[in-house]
C-alpha cells in the first residue's frame, strides 16, 4: 500500500478532526487517512471554532478530499475558511471550489456572492466575473445578465465563451427587449453548432410554437442549426444550402461558413459544398468563402481548383501579412498537386512563414513523396531550404536521408554543419548518447516544491484529489524536470501509467536520465521479460512496442476496441490463441495479453523477415507492409522506414525503435548499434 508522508501542519489537522492525542505516527497510508477523514466528518459537523484553528492554506486540500467523499457541508466550510484567510493563488482556488459546488447544489445566490467577492479580490479573474454572470442568469436577474456579459467583453476570453451569447438571446427574451430577436440572430450566426443552439431552440420550442417563424430570412439556418446540434447532418445540409444561396457575403459569418463546411465533409458531399463556396466567393470576392472553397476542393482530390481559390485567398493578403493557417493550406495543396512545384516554391513559404514547426506535417509528406520516388537530390535540395528556418525534425530528417543516400551511392557526398536536435536520428546516425545513464540512480521519494504551482500540484497528490495531469499542463511552464518526474511516479502509482508518461511529455527543455526513466517507465518488466523470452523478441523491443501502445494501461480499450498492454484485438486474439491451443479468457490479464502479443510479434516477423518491419506490420498490417516491402525492399533498412506512406505507421516505427534503443540502453546497458542491428537484422 502506498504510503504518504504528512507534514506536521497535517498532522494538526487530524489533530483538530480527531481531538486526538499529538503522538501522530510519522507516515500513515492513503486508505488509512481516508478511513480518519470519513469517520471525523460523519460523527458531526466541524464546528466554527475547529475550523478557525486550522491553517488555511491546507483546510483547501482537506475541503477537497471531504468533496470527494460526499461532504459537502464540510467542504463548503472548509474552503470558506481558506477563502476568507488566504490571499493570492490558493484563495482563488478556494473561491474555485466554492462557487463550484455552490452551482452544482443549484444554490445560485451563494454562488453570486462568493463570486462577487472573489471577483473583487481579483479585479483581472474573467472566470469570477463570469460565474457573476451566469449566477444572475439562473436566477433570471436578467438586466444584470446583460449588463454583465457587455462588460466582460473586454476579456478575450470572452470571444469564444459562446455560452454566454446563449445567456444574452434568454435574458433579452425574458425582458421582451423590443429588439430581443436581434440577440437571439446573432446566437444563430456567431455561434458555431452545438448544445448553446440546442439550448436555445428547446428554449425558444418552449416559449414560440415554430422558432424559425420569428426570424424571415433566418428560417433556413436556424433549422439547420438545430438540425446539426441534434445530429442529424443530411438533413441540415439541406437548409444550410438554402440560406447560403439567399443571402449576400456580408451576411455570412465565419461560425456559419464552419457549420456548412463541417455538414458538407459530414456527410460526404465534399465537392458539393467546394462548389457552392467557390459560386458564392467568385461572385462576392469574399476570402473567406473561397478559402472555405479550397479547403473542401482538398477534400475531395481537386486539387487544381483548390490552388486556384488559395492564390486568390494569398492575394487578397498584403506581402509579409499571411496567416500560417493560410499558408499551411496552400503549401499542403501544392505538395499533393506536384511534388516539384511545391519544392520550387518553397522558398516563397519560408519567408512568409511565422512558425516554421506549424508546417512540420506537410513538409514531412513532401520529404515522403521525394523519397517514395527515389528523388535524392530534391531531398538534398530540401533539406539545405530548410537547415537555416525550417521545422528542425523535417530538417534531420531530410539531412539524414541525404547522408544516407549518399553512402549509398545515390548521391554525392553530403555536408551538414550543425549537430541533430532529432533523438531518432541521432540514434540512427551514431551519436553519442552519454547524457543518457541509469535513470534508477536517483529516486525522488520526496520534494521540496521550489514555488507556488508546484507546491499546489504537490498537495493534490499527496490528498490524491484533481486531475494531476489537467493541473500540470496548466501550470506546466512553472514545472521543472525533477518535479514533474515526482508527479509521474506517484500518478503511475496511483495507477494512472499512461497519464504519468502523458505528465513527462508536458517538459519543455532536454531529458536528463532520469527524465527519460520517467517517460520510459518498465513496468511489467518481469511480465515482458517473460514473454519476449518465451517467444524470442528482444526484451528492450517487446518493452517498447507495450509503452507505444497501451502505456502500460492494463485494461485500457481502443476506439477499435483493441485490449490491454499489447493493444490485441478480440479476433487477432482469438486467432493467435487457436494457433497455439489455447483460448482467451481475460485480455487484461497482463501475462495472457502479454503472451499472445509478443507471439504475434513473433509470427509477424516470420512473415516479413525482421523486427523492424513486424513493428510496423503490428500497426499498418502485414499485407500492406508486404506491398511496401516488393516495391521498396531494396532500399536500406532505415530508409525504407522513411517510405511508409502512412503517417500513423511511419511514426509509429521511429517511435517504437526510439524507445527499443532507450529501454536496452537505460534497463539492459544495451549500446544502442546493438538493438539497431537486432532491430533491423533479418530473422534475428
Amino acid at each position: 500500500m502506498r504510503q504518504i508522508r504528512f507534514l506536521s501542519v497535517v498532522s494538526t489537522i487530524v489533530l483538530f478532526l480527531l481531538s486526538c492525542s499529538p503522538e501522530e505516527p510519522d507516515s500513515i497510508s492513503v486508505d488509512d487517512f481516508m478511513e480518519i477523514l470519513e469517520q471525523s466528518i460523519s460523527s458531526d459537523n466541524l464546528s466554527s471554532d475547529r475550523i478557525s484553528g486550522l491553517d488555511p492554506y491546507e483546510s483547501y486540500f482537506i475541503a477537497r478530499k471531504a468533496e470527494t467523499c460526499g461532504y459537502q457541508d464540510v467542504s463548503i466550510a472548509l474552503a470558506e475558511h481558506c477563502m476568507k484567510n488566504s490571499r493570492g493563488f490558493i484563495g482563488a482556488r478556494a473561491a474555485e471550489l466554492l462557487i463550484r459546488i455552490y452551482t452544482d447544489n443549484g444554490d445560485y445566490k451563494d454562488a453570486e456572492f462568493t463570486a462577487s467577492l472573489a471577483s473583487a479580490e481579483y479585479p483581472d479573474n474573467y472566470s469570477f466575473k463570469r460565474a457573476v454572470v451566469e449566477a444572475e442568469y439562473r436566477q433570471q436577474e436578467d438586466s444584470a445578465v446583460i449588463d454583465g456579459i457587455n462588460a466582460l467583453r473586454v476579456f478575450d476570453e470572452a470571444d469564444t465563451d459562446y455560452e454566454l451569447a446563449l445567456f444574452k438571446a434568454v435574458a433579452a427574451f425574458r425582458l421582451g427587449l423590443p429588439d430581443w430577436k436581434i440577440s437571439w440572430i446573432e446566437l444563430f450566426t456567431e455561434v458555431p453548432a452545438s448544445e448553446f443552439i440546442l439550448r436555445g431552440w428547446d428554449y425558444l420550442s418552449d416559449k414560440i410554437y415554430e422558432p424559425t417563424s420569428e426570424f424571415p430570412g433566418y428560417e433556413n439556418l436556424v433549422k439547420g442549426k438545430y438540425l446539426y446540434s441534434t445530429g442529424k447532418k443530411r438533413e441540415s445540409v439541406e437548409y444550410f444550402r438554402a440560406y447560403a444561396e439567399n443571402i449576400t457575403s456580408v451576411e455570412i459569418t465565419e461560425a456559419v461558413i464552419g457549420d456548412i463546411e463541417n455538414a458538407f465533409v459530414g456527410t460526404g458531399q465534399t465537392l458539393r459544398g467546394a462548389v457552392l463556396f467557390d459560386e458564392m466567393g467568385r461572385q462576392s470576392g469574399d476570402l473567406r468563402c473561397l478559402f472555405a472553397a479550397a479547403r473542401l476542393y482538398r477534400r475531395s482530390g481537386k486539387y487544381p481548383e483548390a490552388e486556384k481559390c488559395m492564390e486568390a485567398v494569398l492575394a487578397g493578403f498584403n506581402q509579409g501579412e499571411i496567416p500560417d493557417r493560410e499558408l499551411w493550406y496552400s503549401l499542403d495543396i501544392r505538395i499533393r498537386r506536384n511534388l516539384s512545384d511545391a519544392l520550387n516554391a518553397l522558398d516563397f513559404y519560408i519567408e512568409q512563414w511565422t512558425e516554421p514547426e506549424f508546417f512540420s506535417d506537410s513538409l514531412d509528406n513532401l520529404c515522403t513523396g521525394l523519397v517514395r520516388r527515389r528523388r535524392w537530390n530534391d531531398v538534398a535540395r530540401l533539406a539545405a531550404a530548410l537547415e537555416h528556418n525550417g521545422p528542425d525534425g523535417v530538417y534531420d530528417r531530410c539531412r539524414y536521408i541525404s547522408e544516407r543516400a549518399a553512402e549509398s551511392g545515390y548521391l554525392p557526398e553530403q555536408e551538414f554543419s550543425a549537430p541533430y536536435s532529432d533523438l531518432y536520428y541521432r540514434i540512427l546516425s551514431g551519436d553519442e548518447l552519454e547524457e543518457f545513464g541509469d535513470p534508477e540512480a536517483v529516486i525522488i521519494a520526496e520534494y521540496k516544491p521550489r514555488n507556488e504551482a508546484e507546491l499546489y500540484i504537490k498537495k493534490l497528490i499527496d490528498y490524491e484529489v484533481g486531475n494531476i495531469l489537467d493541473e500540470v499542463k496548466l501550470y506546466q511552464k512553472s514545472l521543472s524536470e525533477e518535479f514533474l518526474v515526482y508527479c509521474a511516479e506517484n500518478i503511475s502509482g496511483y495507477g494512472k501509467a499512461l497519464d504519468s508518461i502523458r505528465i513527462m511529455y508536458q517538459y519543455q527543455g532536454d531529458y536528463s536520465a532520469v527524465g527519460l526513466g520517467a517517460v520510459y517507465p518498465d513496468l511489467y518488466r518481469q511480465e515482458i521479460e517473460s514473454a519476449a523470452e518465451q517467444n524470442g523478441i528482444p526484451v528492450q523491443i517487446m518493452l517498447a512496442l507495450v509503452w507505444k501502445e497501451s502505456g502500460f494501461e492494463r485494461e485500457i480499450v481502443s476506439r477499435s476496441g483493441a485490449v490491454g498492454l499489447s493493444q490485441l484485438m478480440p479476433s487477432t486474439a482469438d486467432d493467435v490463441a487457436r494457433r497455439i491451443g489455447t483460448s482467451v479468457s481475460d485480455l487484461s490479464d497482463p501475462y495472457e495479453n502479454l503472451s499472445l502479443g509478443s507471439w504475434y510479434l513473433a509470427w509477424l516477423k516470420g512473415y516479413v523477415g525482421n523486427t523492424a518491419s513486424a513493428v510496423l506490420s503490428y500497426n499498418g498490417g502485414p499485407g500492406r507492409v508486404k506491398g511496401w516491402m516488393k516495391q521498396y525492399g531494396d532500399l536500406p533498412d532505415d530508409l525504407f522506414y522513411e517510405i511508409i506512406p502512412v503517417p500513423e505507421t511511419h511514426q509509429y516505427g521511429k517511435k517504437v525503435l526510439t524507445a527499443s534503443v532507450l529501454y536496452g540502453l537505460l534497463y539492459y546497458g544495451i549500446e544502442p548499434q546493438q538493438t539497431l542491428k537486432l532491430f533491423f537484422t533479418e530473422n534475428n
